[in-house]
């Protein structure tokens, strides 16, 4: 795979593994060629949109000016589990003499985003030449039967690479990776906003995600979770797959996937479906670039707000009292925990949750006798519905951290099973366990339940919390 040459479209998961488990089953498809290359893969319209340099036609076949054939955009339909049916050419209007890769497609399906070829007016009669040509963004519409002449996304440019295009669900924001060399180092990533139907200056993802390595195929999900692919962030050889969250309005520490989807040469293209629990990625560990399929054992859960942390206060107020006319007389609330405040309205907050009985008196504060009772509360605090991560807040790098999910209440359903997701590549399925982090930073712990509905005892049931865990170096 040659990054200067031409973009991937990079989709991935979170990788949920440990030493002793592994959570995804992976098959190389049956569409990839012995000596071409297959890749980019995006999900459409029950199959798979991928790039691959294979001859497409008997007599005419296109090649660089390294002597590489170009790429193109190709389109198959699966059929069940392993199966395939035939490969055909994706938009052939689309298609030059020069390569056409990385696409991506609107979440109307109605627009096009791919990564193309850049001719110089100097140079549109020669033969594809990398050190004249530059890659760029180009956009299509669908109209009727066909795509649209695609037009060039307004910040390419003729001194250096741009590609791997990734818009948003709300096709509002267009992630994409550029050389510019007023970034952090060989390709960085940028996003630029749709407004008002014009795009804005790209920004810089900064030094976070952005190394003096290529950090490039940016993918979003759920609006909060960065996945990419980076030759830095001590990648374990080649281009490795990364992902970062957004809290508090910065991104957190890259988390490098493990085995079996990274390894020493480069893993890149991943796509999933929206639950998170299959789909595919390339790999050239072959030799070639070829397209993986991947299952995940591991249960997906694609809502997972952040934990809510209750603190059980309320307010009493009793509208039926009068005004005591007597010095001595006074309203006490007993707030059935063992606090007492005198007032007419009250605020409390109880430790936990339970039964309490809450009363108002009269005392008489001579003798501290009870002159008569105003009124009497049964109040039975629940604590809200979630599964609840029992973790610190901080620890340290290479110390074990607790986590406990036993506090969690589900009423909605039996719970049967807990799935951990540390936010660092690594997963347990214990109710209570622990984890060591070897790199600083913040990360995201989910914390993922499942359980059958006693009504319906043959259906699954979700639910799923996360919260946020900073890790320090001593």
């Amino acid at each position: 795979m040659k990054i200067s040459t031409l973009g991937i479209l990079i989709f991935t998961l979170s990788y949920l593994s440990t030493s002793a488990q592994v959570f995804y089953r992976i098959d190389r498809i049956e569409i990839n060629s012995p000596i071409f290359n297959e890749m980019a893969p995006m999900i459409f319209e029950d199959g798979i949109i991928f790039s691959s340099d294979r001859k497409s036609d008997v007599v005419v076949v296109t090649v660089d000016q390294e002597g590489s054939y170009t790429y193109n955009l190709y389109h198959v339909k699966k059929k069940g589990y392993k199966n395939w049916g035939q490969v055909t050419p994706f938009a052939r209007e689309l298609s030059t003499r020069y390569n056409e890769s990385s696409a991506c497609v609107s979440s109307d399906g109605q627009t096009l985003y791919f990564t193309g070829t850049i001719v110089s007016p100097e140079n549109v009669l020669e033969e594809t030449n990398d050190s004249l040509n530059k890659n760029g963004i180009f956009i299509s519409t669908w109209n009727i039967d066909k795509w649209s002449p695609p037009e060039p996304f307004p910040f390419n440019s003729e001194d250096y690479d741009i590609g791997n295009p990734f818009i948003t669900d709300d096709d509002t924001r267009l992630y994409f990776s550029s050389r510019n060399p007023e970034g952090y180092g060989k390709f960085d990533l940028y996003y630029s906003d749709k407004k008002d139907g014009i795009w804005t200056d790209p920004v810089n993802l900064g030094p976070v995600i952005n190394t003096s390595e290529s950090e490039v195929f940016p993918f979003l999900y759920k609006e909060n979770r960065l996945y990419f692919s980076s030759g830095g962030h001590d990648s374990q050889g080649g281009l490795d797959i990364f992902y970062s969250d957004w809290i508090d309005n910065e991104w957190t520490t890259p988390v490098n996937m493990p085995r079996p989807f990274n390894s020493r040469s480069d893993d890149f293209g991943f796509v999933a479906n929206a639950e998170m629990d299959t789909g595919y990625f390339a790999s050239n560990r072959r030799g070639t670039d070829d397209i993986y399929s991947f299952v995940s054992t591991f249960p997906a859960f694609s809502e997972c707000p952040q934990q809510v942390d209750e603190t059980f206060c309320y307010e009493f107020y009793e509208s039926g009292t009068m005004i005591l006319d007597t010095t001595s007389l006074r309203y006490e609330w007993d707030l059935g925990d063992g606090t007492k405040i005198r007032d007419i309205r009250v605020s409390h907050c109880y430790a936990e949750p339970g039964f309490y009985l809450v009363q108002l008196n009269v005392i008489d504060t001579l003798t501290g006798d009870i002159y008569f009772s105003q009124a009497s509360y049964d109040l039975n605090i629940e604590p809200l519905e979630q599964p609840y991560i029992l973790a610190p807040e901080k620890a340290y790098v290479n110390d074990y951290v607790d986590f406990d999910g036993s506090q969690s209440v589900i009423r909605s359903f039996k719970i049967q099973d807990y799935y951990w997701d540390f936010g660092d590549g690594s997963a347990e399925t214990e109710v209570k366990t622990k984890h060591r982090y070897t790199k600083e930073g913040t990360y995201n712990v989910r914390l993922g339940i499942t359980g059958t509905d006693e009504e319906s005892k043959d259906k699954e049931q979700k639910a799923c919390a996360s919260r946020s865990i900073t890790i320090l170096r001593r």
